[in-house]
C-alpha cells in the first residue's frame, strides 16, 4: 500500500545512496514552487488524492540518484537523475501513478482506454519546456532512458493494483534515448506484431523481468512527446491473441521514464498526463484473408475490413494464436490497423 509522505527538508530526507549528489540536486530546486520533493524512496499523494508520485529507485546500484519534484496545480513533475554504471539495466522509474474510477476493470470489458501525456528530456538539473527533447545534449552525456506508460494486469483485481504482485506487465513506450531496449528485444526485426493507433505505429516485444513476470512492451516507432489516444487496440490484441487472459483486470497505471545510464544529470519533465477508461464491449477484431502470393517475410497491407461482430470467437482466437506462432496474417481492430509480421 502506498502512503503519502510528509513534507521533508534536508535533515529528514531519506536516501539510500549519493547523499552529496542528492543535497546538490535539492539545492537547485529551492527557488521553484514545488509542493513536494523526494529522492530515491517514498511517495507523495497530490492534495486532491488523484495522483501519486514516486522516485522509485528500485534498482539503486549505489552510484547515482533519482529525484522527483511535484507541482499539484496544474499537475506536473520534474525528475532529475544520474546513474553512471551498468548502462544495460534500468535503475529507476520516476513516475506518476494515474487513476480512473473504473479501475480495476477486465480487459474484455474495455471499450476505450485513453492515455495522454506531454514530456521533455534534456541534460542538467533544471526543468525542460514541454514538449521537447535536447538530442545533442543527451548524446553529449551518453544518456540511455525511455518514456513509458506502465500498466499492470492480473486475474485477481487486488493483485492488478500492485506492481510487484500482478502477473502481467504491459508497457507502452512513447520514446527512447540511447541504448534503451525492451525486454525480449533481439534486433530490429525481433518484434512480434505491428499496430497503428492514430498516427503512431507501435511494435510488440515480449519477455520476462527478474521476478518472472510476463512483460509485453509496445514501442512507438517515433518519439511521441505529445500523446493523447485510445490505446485499447494494444490491450485488445493481447487478450484476443490468447497472450493475456481476457479475465485479467487492468489495475495500476503509471507514466514516467525508465532510467538506465547517464554520465551527467538528466531532467525529465512532464505534464498533462492522465488515463480515461470507458467500460463496455471491446472493439471488434476481424481477421482478414492473407493476400494471395504473400510469404512470411513480406510486409503486407490490407483492404478495409468489415467491423461486424465475429461469429465464432473461439475460431477467431485459434486463428490468431496460430498466426502468432507461424505464418502471416492481417487483423484489424476498429479504429486501428494491426499487422503481424514473422
Amino acid at each position: 500500500m502506498l502512503f503519502a509522505v510528509p513534507p521533508c527538508d534536508l535533515l529528514t530526507m531519506r536516501y539510500t545512496s549519493s547523499p552529496i549528489h542528492i543535497i546538490a540536486m535539492l539545492a537547485t530546486w529551492t527557488l521553484a514552487a514545488y509542493d513536494e520533493k523526494l529522492c530515491n524512496v517514498g511517495s507523495y499523494t497530490s492534495r486532491d488524492n488523484a495522483l501519486i508520485y514516486v522516485p522509485n529507485a528500485w534498482n539503486d546500484d549505489g552510484d547515482g540518484f533519482s529525484c522527483v519534484a511535484v507541482r499539484d496545480s496544474p499537475p506536473a513533475f520534474d525528475a532529475t537523475w544520474k546513474w553512471s554504471s551498468g548502462p544495460e539495466s534500468v535503475k529507476s522509474y520516476p513516475h506518476v501513478k494515474l487513476t480512473d474510477p473504473t479501475l480495476p476493470v477486465p480487459l474484455s470489458n474495455i471499450s476505450a482506454f485513453t492515455l495522454s501525456a506531454q514530456w521533455a528530456m534534456g541534460p542538467g538539473s533544471t526543468p525542460w519546456p514541454v514538449p521537447s527533447i535536447d538530442w545533442s545534449g543527451l548524446a553529449s552525456i551518453d544518456v540511455s532512458a525511455n518514456t513509458a506508460f506502465d500498466i499492470f494486469a492480473d486475474r485477481n483485481p487486488d493483485n492488478a493494483q500492485n506492481e510487484t504482485e500482478a502477473e502481467t506487465e504491459i508497457m507502452i513506450w512513447l520514446g527512447k534515448v540511447g541504448y534503451a531496449q525492451p525486454l525480449g528485444y533481439g534486433g530490429i526485426e525481433s518484434y512480434r506484431a505491428k499496430v497503428t493507433v492514430g498516427h503512431t505505429e507501435f511494435v510488440l516485444y515480449h519477455g520476462k523481468n527478474q521476478r518472472g513476470t510476463a512483460v509485453f512492451t509496445w514501442v512507438a516507432g517515433s518519439n511521441e512527446t505529445s500523446f493523447a489516444d485510445d490505446v485499447s487496440p494494444l490491450l485488445n490484441y493481447l487478450w484476443r491473441n490468447g497472450l493475456v487472459s481476457p479475465a485479467s483486470h487492468v489495475g495500476a497505471v503509471g507514466f514516467g521514464s525508465e532510467t538506465y545510464y547517464a554520465a551527467g544529470n538528466v531532467t525529465f519533465s512532464s505534464s498533462r498526463y492522465g488515463v480515461n477508461v470507458l467500460p463496455g464491449p471491446a472493439p471488434t477484431l476481424v481477421l482478414a484473408q492473407t493476400p494471395t502470393g504473400c510469404t512470411p517475410s513480406e510486409a503486407v497491407s490490407s483492404e478495409a475490413v468489415s467491423s461486424e461482430a465475429v461469429s465464432s470467437e473461439a475460431s477467431l482466437a485459434a486463428r490468431i494464436q496460430a498466426s502468432w506462432l507461424s505464418g502471416v496474417s492481417i487483423i484489424r481492430i476498429v479504429g486501428a490497423s494491426v499487422v503481424l509480421l514473422f
